[in-house]
């Protein structure tokens, strides 16, 4: 028997044994449905239904066993059609990202190499700036997903930690920091020093003046630039300078003549992916919010949330 004849047997049984009632549920001829169940009761070799006066009026024990069974196998080919359409729409469709842009090339890099070639179906759209128009875009609805430096600011947004490191003090080989044994810096120290670091749209910088402001400290900034690797050309030219930056940018640097402490109190640094509520009603949106929370979970300085 094939789906077909599954779908025909059930129907005629449910509509009461009317053929002309079943054949208009299922939009098929009336001969469809009498040549479908003669066909069954042929190949099988068996009496289906009942018969009175060239009537169907019942099921046969045979036919009554044969119904049973045919409920399990429609129903498990329902759940199975389903299940791939949910997959179908998953796996399809346009979903935009927004990446704040240091995010993108210290941490994001690989995985985004990694879901494009997994999932040809979906066009990833990047949108590349600060955390905060990330923020105003999600809400807004410009964009189905954000990638920012945690915590978010503005109500209405859901985080999923992906990513922890912490951020660092870089300084030049020459510098007093690197004459110290001590592994971390107090802040109090870098508050004497010429700093340079991001523009205030970053999140990092947001926080740091947050410090600053609840020292009552006003910062020396010597310069605040979009560019982080001017940060580190900075430092490494010039040992009065000190950089605030994310540990991991470093792995972008490779320069013997720049070192890098932690900070005391810590500065953490951490990444979150971003959703609202509404954002992810789209399954291509969901399934991508899933796929990357996956693909970071297998870090060990890496945790998930919600």
């Amino acid at each position: 028997m094939d789906i077909n004849q599954i779908k025909y047997l059930l129907a005629v049984v449910d509509n009461n044994f009317n053929l002309t009632k079943s054949a208009e549920i299922l939009h098929v001829s009336q001969p469809a449905i009498s040549k479908s169940i003669k066909d069954i009761e042929f190949r099988k070799g068996i009496k289906v239904f009942k018969h009175k006066k060239g009537r169907i009026i019942g099921l046969t024990r045979y036919g009554q066993a044969l119904v049973n069974e045919s409920r399990k196998v429609y129903q498990q080919y329902v759940e199975m059609m389903e299940k791939l359409n949910r997959f179908s729409e998953e796996k399809n469709g346009i979903v935009k990202i927004g990446i704040a842009p240091v995010i993108n090339s210290i941490v994001f890099n690989d995985a985004l190499i990694a879901f494009i070639n997994s999932n040809p179906g979906i066009e990833l759209k990047l949108v590349e700036c600060g955390a905060y128009s990330l923020q105003k875009m999600l809400v807004l609805g410009d964009i189905d997903l954000a990638v920012i430096v945690s915590p978010a600011t503005i109500e209405g947004i859901y985080e999923n930690l992906i990513y922890e490191s912490s951020v660092r003090v870089w300084f030049n080989a020459n510098h007093r920091f690197n004459q110290t044994s001590a592994k971390v810096i107090p802040f109090t120290e870098i508050e004497k020093e010429k700093i340079v670091t991001l523009t205030d749209s970053f999140m990092v910088t947001f926080q740091l003046n947050k410090r600053f402001r609840g020292d009552r400290k006003r910062p020396n900034y010597f310069l605040q630039t979009v560019s982080w690797d001017l940060v580190l050309n900075l430092v490494q030219r010039d040992a009065n300078l000190v950089g605030i930056l994310a540990a991991p940018i470093g792995q972008n640097y490779s320069d013997k003549e720049i070192k890098s402490k932690e900070m005391e109190p810590a500065f953490p640094w951490r990444i979150s992916l971003c959703n609202t509520s509404t954002s992810i009603e789209s399954p291509a949106v969901d399934y991508t919010k899933n796929w990357f929370l996956k693909y970071f979970s297998k870090y060990k300085k890496i945790s998930i949330e919600g």
